[in-house]
Protein backbone atom coordinates (compact mmCIF):
# COMPACT_ATOMS: atom_id res chain seq x y z
CA UNK A 1 0.00 0.00 0.00
CA UNK A 2 2.76 2.45 1.53
CA UNK A 3 4.17 1.71 -2.52
CA UNK A 4 1.46 2.65 -4.38
CA UNK A 5 1.00 5.45 -2.39
CA UNK A 6 4.37 6.73 -3.07
CA UNK A 7 3.92 5.79 -6.65
CA UNK A 8 1.24 7.91 -6.98
CA UNK A 9 2.48 11.02 -5.38
CA UNK A 10 5.67 11.09 -7.01
CA UNK A 11 4.78 11.04 -10.71
CA UNK A 12 4.83 14.62 -12.37
CA UNK A 13 1.32 15.35 -13.59
CA UNK A 14 -0.16 14.32 -10.11
CA UNK A 15 2.48 16.90 -8.58
CA UNK A 16 1.89 19.32 -11.07
CA UNK A 17 -2.14 19.32 -10.22
CA UNK A 18 -1.62 19.38 -6.80
CA UNK A 19 0.63 22.38 -6.78
CA UNK A 20 -1.92 24.38 -8.96
CA UNK A 21 -4.69 23.21 -6.41
CA UNK A 22 -2.56 24.45 -3.14
CA UNK A 23 -1.24 27.65 -4.59
CA UNK A 24 -4.13 28.74 -6.36
CA UNK A 25 -6.17 27.80 -2.66
CA UNK A 26 -3.82 29.89 -0.14
CA UNK A 27 -3.41 32.34 -3.15
CA UNK A 28 -7.24 32.70 -3.13
CA UNK A 29 -7.19 32.89 0.68
CA UNK A 30 -4.63 35.68 1.08
CA UNK A 31 -6.23 37.84 -1.32
CA UNK A 32 -9.65 37.44 0.86
CA UNK A 33 -7.67 38.51 4.05
CA UNK A 34 -6.18 40.97 2.61
CA UNK A 35 -8.89 42.52 0.99
CA UNK A 36 -11.22 41.92 4.32
CA UNK A 37 -8.11 42.79 6.97
CA UNK A 38 -10.53 45.18 9.23
CA UNK A 39 -13.92 43.92 8.56
CA UNK A 40 -15.03 40.35 10.11
CA UNK A 41 -14.60 37.18 8.30
CA UNK A 42 -16.39 33.86 8.12
CA UNK A 43 -15.09 30.28 7.52
CA UNK A 44 -17.09 29.84 4.65
CA UNK A 45 -16.14 32.95 3.17
CA UNK A 46 -12.22 31.36 3.78
CA UNK A 47 -13.17 28.26 2.28
CA UNK A 48 -14.48 29.76 -1.05
CA UNK A 49 -12.05 32.22 -1.54
CA UNK A 50 -10.15 29.26 -1.47
CA UNK A 51 -12.16 27.54 -4.04
CA UNK A 52 -12.67 31.04 -6.61
CA UNK A 53 -8.22 31.15 -5.87
CA UNK A 54 -8.28 27.49 -7.56
CA UNK A 55 -10.72 27.72 -10.24
CA UNK A 56 -8.17 31.21 -11.53
CA UNK A 57 -5.06 28.99 -11.16
CA UNK A 58 -6.46 25.86 -13.25
CA UNK A 59 -8.08 28.54 -15.97
CA UNK A 60 -4.83 30.37 -16.07
CA UNK A 61 -2.78 27.50 -16.44
CA UNK A 62 -4.36 25.73 -19.32
CA UNK A 63 -5.40 29.23 -21.12
CA UNK A 64 -1.61 29.78 -20.92
CA UNK A 65 -0.43 26.62 -22.63
CA UNK A 66 -3.10 27.51 -25.45
CA UNK A 67 -2.09 31.03 -25.95
CA UNK A 68 1.54 29.09 -26.45
CA UNK A 69 0.65 27.67 -29.06
CA UNK A 70 -0.46 31.31 -30.73
CA UNK A 71 2.31 32.83 -29.78
CA UNK A 72 5.79 31.43 -29.25
CA UNK A 73 8.15 32.28 -26.13
CA UNK A 74 10.84 31.40 -28.22
CA UNK A 75 9.97 33.79 -31.20
CA UNK A 76 8.54 36.70 -29.57
CA UNK A 77 9.05 36.46 -25.31
CA UNK A 78 8.19 40.09 -24.93
CA UNK A 79 4.94 40.17 -26.68
CA UNK A 80 4.28 36.89 -25.36
CA UNK A 81 4.43 38.31 -21.20
CA UNK A 82 2.17 41.54 -22.59
CA UNK A 83 -0.35 39.09 -23.50
CA UNK A 84 0.16 36.65 -21.07
CA UNK A 85 -0.32 39.50 -18.54
CA UNK A 86 -3.37 40.92 -20.49
CA UNK A 87 -5.34 37.62 -20.77
CA UNK A 88 -4.68 36.23 -16.97
CA UNK A 89 -5.63 39.88 -15.67
CA UNK A 90 -9.38 40.23 -17.93
CA UNK A 91 -9.37 36.18 -16.61
CA UNK A 92 -8.94 36.38 -13.31
CA UNK A 93 -11.10 39.47 -13.03
CA UNK A 94 -14.05 37.56 -14.55
CA UNK A 95 -13.87 34.67 -12.89
CA UNK A 96 -14.06 36.43 -9.78
CA UNK A 97 -16.53 39.29 -10.50
CA UNK A 98 -18.88 36.08 -11.46
CA UNK A 99 -17.91 34.75 -8.07
CA UNK A 100 -18.93 37.67 -6.45
CA UNK A 101 -22.07 38.03 -8.48
CA UNK A 102 -23.36 33.67 -7.48
CA UNK A 103 -22.23 34.42 -3.96
CA UNK A 104 -24.46 37.79 -3.58
CA UNK A 105 -27.18 36.17 -5.06
CA UNK A 106 -27.08 32.80 -3.28
CA UNK A 107 -26.73 34.84 0.49
CA UNK A 108 -29.28 37.83 -0.87
CA UNK A 109 -26.63 40.32 -0.79
CA UNK A 110 -26.87 43.42 -3.42
CA UNK A 111 -24.38 43.13 -5.75
CA UNK A 112 -23.38 46.60 -7.77
CA UNK A 113 -19.79 47.44 -9.31
CA UNK A 114 -20.94 50.78 -7.86
CA UNK A 115 -21.30 50.10 -3.93
CA UNK A 116 -17.95 48.07 -4.53
CA UNK A 117 -16.09 50.13 -6.64
CA UNK A 118 -13.24 50.92 -4.20
CA UNK A 119 -13.11 46.83 -3.17
CA UNK A 120 -12.97 45.80 -7.20
CA UNK A 121 -9.76 48.47 -7.72
CA UNK A 122 -8.11 46.95 -5.29
CA UNK A 123 -9.00 43.36 -6.71
CA UNK A 124 -7.53 44.75 -9.80
CA UNK A 125 -4.30 46.17 -8.72
CA UNK A 126 -3.74 42.95 -7.12
CA UNK A 127 -4.65 40.84 -9.69
CA UNK A 128 -2.56 42.95 -11.99
CA UNK A 129 0.41 42.42 -10.10
CA UNK A 130 0.05 38.50 -9.52
CA UNK A 131 -0.56 38.68 -13.57
CA UNK A 132 2.91 40.07 -14.06
CA UNK A 133 4.55 38.17 -11.24
CA UNK A 134 3.15 34.54 -12.86
CA UNK A 135 4.19 35.09 -16.65
CA UNK A 136 7.53 36.43 -14.92
CA UNK A 137 8.03 33.15 -13.10
CA UNK A 138 6.21 30.79 -16.47
CA UNK A 139 8.71 32.56 -18.37
CA UNK A 140 11.84 31.92 -16.23
CA UNK A 141 10.74 27.85 -15.68
CA UNK A 142 9.62 28.06 -19.61
CA UNK A 143 13.77 29.06 -20.57
CA UNK A 144 14.98 26.73 -17.96
CA UNK A 145 12.90 23.63 -19.27
CA UNK A 146 13.48 24.87 -23.01
CA UNK A 147 17.46 24.99 -22.49
CA UNK A 148 17.55 21.89 -20.09
CA UNK A 149 15.70 19.79 -23.05
CA UNK A 150 17.70 21.22 -25.51
CA UNK A 151 21.17 19.97 -23.75
CA UNK A 152 19.28 16.76 -23.14
CA UNK A 153 19.06 16.67 -26.99
CA UNK A 154 22.25 17.72 -27.68
CA UNK A 155 23.58 15.51 -25.10
CA UNK A 156 21.27 12.44 -26.62
CA UNK A 157 23.11 13.50 -30.21
CA UNK A 158 26.41 13.31 -29.03
CA UNK A 159 25.73 10.19 -27.41
CA UNK A 160 24.60 8.67 -30.66
CA UNK A 161 26.92 10.12 -32.47
CA UNK A 162 29.60 8.48 -30.51
CA UNK A 163 28.00 5.45 -30.70
CA UNK A 164 27.84 5.39 -34.40
CA UNK A 165 31.71 6.59 -34.78
CA UNK A 166 32.42 3.87 -32.93
CA UNK A 167 30.45 1.07 -34.84
CA UNK A 168 32.63 2.84 -37.58
CA UNK A 169 35.79 1.99 -36.08
CA UNK A 170 35.15 -2.05 -35.25
CA UNK A 171 34.23 -2.42 -38.70
CA UNK A 172 37.59 -0.63 -39.48
CA UNK A 173 39.59 -2.36 -37.43
CA UNK A 174 37.90 -5.95 -37.83
CA UNK A 175 40.72 -8.69 -37.75
CA UNK A 176 39.34 -10.06 -41.16
CA UNK A 177 40.72 -7.41 -42.92
CA UNK A 178 43.82 -7.32 -41.01
CA UNK A 179 44.59 -11.09 -41.80
CA UNK A 180 43.63 -11.03 -45.18
CA UNK A 181 46.26 -7.59 -45.57
CA UNK A 182 48.97 -10.24 -43.99
CA UNK A 183 48.41 -12.89 -46.07
CA UNK A 184 49.03 -10.48 -49.30
CA UNK A 185 51.87 -8.96 -47.71
CA UNK A 186 53.65 -12.48 -47.24
CA UNK A 187 52.80 -13.38 -51.35
CA UNK A 188 54.16 -9.70 -52.32
CA UNK A 189 57.59 -10.09 -49.93
CA UNK A 190 58.22 -12.92 -52.47
CA UNK A 191 57.13 -11.45 -55.37
CA UNK A 192 57.09 -7.47 -55.18
CA UNK A 193 59.30 -6.23 -52.86
CA UNK A 194 58.45 -2.16 -53.69
CA UNK A 195 54.73 -3.17 -53.88
CA UNK A 196 55.14 -4.75 -50.97
CA UNK A 197 56.64 -1.52 -49.11
CA UNK A 198 53.89 0.59 -51.02
CA UNK A 199 51.43 -1.75 -49.22
CA UNK A 200 52.79 -1.24 -45.97
CA UNK A 201 52.18 2.51 -46.50
CA UNK A 202 49.06 2.36 -47.67
CA UNK A 203 47.64 -0.05 -44.85
CA UNK A 204 49.56 1.83 -42.22
CA UNK A 205 48.00 5.23 -43.76
CA UNK A 206 44.56 3.87 -43.72
CA UNK A 207 44.96 2.90 -39.99
CA UNK A 208 46.73 5.78 -38.67
CA UNK A 209 43.73 7.82 -40.53
CA UNK A 210 41.04 5.96 -39.10
CA UNK A 211 42.42 6.05 -35.45
CA UNK A 212 43.36 9.97 -35.86
CA UNK A 213 39.34 10.84 -37.56
CA UNK A 214 36.96 8.44 -35.96
CA UNK A 215 36.23 10.54 -32.73
CA UNK A 216 35.75 13.51 -35.94
CA UNK A 217 32.64 15.19 -36.91
CA UNK A 218 33.62 15.97 -40.31
CA UNK A 219 36.46 16.56 -42.32
CA UNK A 220 37.50 17.46 -45.79
CA UNK A 221 36.13 15.72 -48.89
CA UNK A 222 40.04 16.01 -49.63
CA UNK A 223 41.36 13.71 -46.72
CA UNK A 224 38.33 11.35 -47.50
CA UNK A 225 39.41 11.00 -50.84
CA UNK A 226 43.02 10.35 -49.74
CA UNK A 227 41.99 8.27 -47.44
CA UNK A 228 39.98 6.20 -50.13
CA UNK A 229 42.65 5.93 -52.45
CA UNK A 230 45.23 4.65 -50.03
CA UNK A 231 42.39 2.03 -49.47
CA UNK A 232 42.17 1.35 -52.91
CA UNK A 233 45.92 0.61 -53.50
CA UNK A 234 45.20 -1.74 -50.61
CA UNK A 235 42.26 -3.41 -52.77
CA UNK A 236 44.27 -3.85 -55.73
CA UNK A 237 47.32 -5.46 -54.88
CA UNK A 238 44.61 -7.48 -53.74
CA UNK A 239 42.46 -7.88 -56.64
CA UNK A 240 44.65 -6.11 -59.33
CA UNK A 241 43.44 -3.81 -62.07
CA UNK A 242 39.84 -5.15 -62.09
CA UNK A 243 38.58 -2.60 -59.39
CA UNK A 244 39.07 1.07 -60.21
CA UNK A 245 37.65 4.20 -58.84
CA UNK A 246 37.45 7.62 -60.91
CA UNK A 247 37.60 10.07 -58.69
CA UNK A 248 35.88 13.60 -60.85
CA UNK A 249 35.48 16.26 -58.21
CA UNK A 250 36.46 19.77 -58.35
CA UNK A 251 38.58 21.94 -56.13
CA UNK A 252 35.69 23.61 -54.32
CA UNK A 253 33.67 20.00 -53.61
CA UNK A 254 36.77 18.91 -52.20
CA UNK A 255 36.85 21.82 -49.78
CA UNK A 256 33.32 20.83 -48.63
CA UNK A 257 32.76 18.52 -45.80
CA UNK A 258 31.60 15.01 -45.43
CA UNK A 259 31.65 11.82 -41.85
CA UNK A 260 34.63 10.38 -42.10
CA UNK A 261 35.15 6.82 -43.36
CA UNK A 262 31.93 6.94 -45.77
CA UNK A 263 33.26 7.08 -49.14
CA UNK A 264 35.63 4.62 -48.14
CA UNK A 265 32.96 2.31 -46.59
CA UNK A 266 31.06 3.22 -49.78
CA UNK A 267 34.15 1.57 -51.80
CA UNK A 268 34.13 -1.23 -49.79
CA UNK A 269 30.96 -2.13 -50.07
CA UNK A 270 31.34 -2.24 -53.78
CA UNK A 271 34.27 -4.04 -54.09
CA UNK A 272 32.32 -6.87 -51.16
CA UNK A 273 29.16 -7.94 -53.03
CA UNK A 274 29.89 -7.59 -56.29
CA UNK A 275 31.62 -9.69 -59.10
CA UNK A 276 34.96 -8.76 -60.96
CA UNK A 277 37.71 -10.05 -63.06
CA UNK A 278 39.97 -9.31 -65.54
CA UNK A 279 37.42 -9.97 -68.41
CA UNK A 280 34.66 -7.37 -66.55
CA UNK A 281 36.34 -5.05 -64.37
CA UNK A 282 34.38 -2.69 -61.84
CA UNK A 283 34.62 0.71 -61.68
CA UNK A 284 33.03 2.95 -58.72
CA UNK A 285 32.28 6.47 -60.17
CA UNK A 286 32.76 9.32 -57.92
CA UNK A 287 31.07 12.94 -58.72
CA UNK A 288 29.50 15.85 -57.92
CA UNK A 289 25.89 15.78 -58.76
CA UNK A 290 23.71 19.08 -57.87
CA UNK A 291 24.25 19.29 -53.99
CA UNK A 292 24.59 15.61 -53.78
CA UNK A 293 28.31 14.21 -53.41
CA UNK A 294 27.30 10.73 -55.34
CA UNK A 295 29.07 6.89 -55.45
CA UNK A 296 27.57 5.12 -57.86
CA UNK A 297 28.80 1.34 -59.35
CA UNK A 298 27.32 -0.78 -62.23
CA UNK A 299 25.64 -3.65 -60.54
CA UNK A 300 27.35 -6.96 -61.09
CA UNK A 301 26.28 -10.81 -60.05
CA UNK A 302 26.09 -10.59 -56.20
CA UNK A 303 28.77 -12.42 -54.46
CA UNK A 304 26.50 -15.64 -52.95
CA UNK A 305 28.56 -16.02 -49.82
CA UNK A 306 28.19 -12.22 -48.59
CA UNK A 307 25.43 -11.77 -46.61
CA UNK A 308 24.38 -7.50 -46.44
CA UNK A 309 23.46 -6.28 -43.63
CA UNK A 310 23.11 -2.85 -44.43
CA UNK A 311 24.99 -1.61 -41.16
CA UNK A 312 26.97 0.64 -43.09
CA UNK A 313 24.89 2.36 -45.26
CA UNK A 314 22.41 2.37 -41.99
CA UNK A 315 25.41 4.11 -40.06
CA UNK A 316 26.25 7.05 -42.38
CA UNK A 317 22.27 7.61 -43.27
CA UNK A 318 22.67 8.10 -39.25
CA UNK A 319 25.12 10.16 -39.45
CA UNK A 320 23.98 12.57 -42.02
CA UNK A 321 20.68 12.85 -40.31
CA UNK A 322 21.76 13.90 -36.60
CA UNK A 323 24.82 16.15 -38.63
CA UNK A 324 22.08 18.00 -40.52
CA UNK A 325 19.26 16.67 -40.47
CA UNK A 326 18.64 15.28 -44.24
CA UNK A 327 18.99 11.86 -45.09
CA UNK A 328 20.90 10.05 -47.55
CA UNK A 329 19.66 8.94 -51.28
CA UNK A 330 19.92 5.20 -52.31
CA UNK A 331 19.17 4.19 -55.75
CA UNK A 332 19.08 0.29 -56.41
CA UNK A 333 18.69 0.01 -60.28
CA UNK A 334 21.11 -1.42 -63.05
CA UNK A 335 23.76 0.79 -61.08
CA UNK A 336 23.97 1.35 -56.95
CA UNK A 337 23.55 4.98 -56.05
CA UNK A 338 24.49 7.01 -53.30
CA UNK A 339 23.92 10.13 -52.94
CA UNK A 340 25.32 12.18 -50.06
CA UNK A 341 24.38 15.75 -49.48
CA UNK A 342 27.40 18.34 -49.60
CA UNK A 343 28.12 19.89 -46.20
CA UNK A 344 29.39 23.44 -46.03
CA UNK A 345 30.46 24.70 -42.75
Amino acid sequence: MEWNYKTIIYQPTVQKHVTIFLTGFFLGILLYTFLRFNESQTTLEFILSGVLGILISYSVHFSNSKLNTLISFKKLPGIRILFGVIWDLVLSFLIVTIGFWAYSNIMNHEFSFQSQSNLFIKISILLFCAAILYNVIYFALYSYNHYAKVQVKELKLERKQAELQLSTLKSQLRPHFLFNSINVLTSLFHKDVILAEQFIRALAKSYEYTLENYRATLVTVEEEVHFAEAYLLLLQTRFGKCFRVNFNLDEETLQTFIPPLTLQLLVENASKHNSFNAQEPLTVSLYKEGDNLVVSNPKTEIKTNIKSTKLGLKNISARYAILIGKKITIEDSDNFTIKLPIINK
